[in-house]
């Protein structure tokens, strides 16, 4: 297990002076990164063997999110690895208290940047990030598809280079961000208890992306598409005493 702690930040708040979703995804990026880089497998050792970890799903609970200046306590740990793929799970706990905050499941998938094909994780990173058994089995059960009801076309969004990262693609959280768009205006984010998302294609500057919006029962299924048609990534915002 891997951890970190910080202090939310102003930047990172949303209206009402607390953590926004993508703030909580940029913590559980930081943390998993600042974990490679302490054990000495991250950007550089990456960028040497043309490789890099995408994201392909994220399941995420919120109990609390953090308030200003509140001082937190950030958990990673690795739960599964089999081929190319990789299992991660995350906690934000307030770092005094040990108040559970925050916790997720993600899925990985390592990657030959060159070609854009899997590939198979090398033994090195298997020995640096270990193995824990899974916390939260139940947040990795089943898998978020596209609606088959019919869902409201919204406007286009073009991805920018602010919209990117070092892999030169659409960033996870940034993916979200753009997601999170497509909401209704009077929705207050805040009261997001749930959020699952699979992302199915890169994005990258320039590409334009339509999004597409259903609200069911207090939730909120956002996909984005390319203007070819392809599906990049479905969301799915649960609200507060929803359904």
């Amino acid at each position: 297990m891997y951890d970190f702690i910080t202090r939310v930040r102003y930047s990172e708040l949303e209206e009402d002076r607390k953590a926004g979703l993508v703030s909580l995804i940029n913590y559980f990026q930081d943390c998993c990164t600042f974990e490679a880089e302490d054990g000495g497998i991250g950007l550089d050792w990456l960028a040497e063997r043309s490789a890099a970890w995408m994201l392909t799903s994220w399941h995420i609970h919120i109990l609390r999110r953090p308030k200003y200046c509140e001082h937190i306590r950030v958990y990673t740990w690795a739960c599964g690895f089999r081929r190319f793929l990789g299992k991660r799970e995350f906690e934000i706990r307030n770092s005094g208290t040990g108040e559970l905050l925050v916790h997720a499941a993600s899925d990985w998938a390592y990657v030959d940047t060159e070609t854009g094909h899997p590939k198979e994780t090398p033994a090195r990173e298997v020995e640096v990030y270990g193995l824990k058994d899974p916390v939260y089995p139940e947040l990795a059960k089943g898998r978020l598809r596209v609606p088959e009801a019919p869902m409201t076309e919204k406007p286009s969004i073009t991805v920018t280079e602010a919209n990117l990262d070092t892999n030169h693609h659409v960033n996870n959280a940034q993916y979200v961000a753009l997601a999170m768009c497509a909401l209704p205006e009077n929705l207050h984010t805040g009261k997001i208890t749930d959020f699952r998302a699979r992302l199915m294609a890169q994005s990258v500057k320039g590409d334009v992306l339509i999004p597409y919006l259903l609200e069911e029962d207090g939730r909120y299924t956002v996909l984005l598409r390319g203007e070819d048609g392809s599906e990049r990534l479905i969301a799915e915002f649960s609200l507060e005493n929803a359904g």
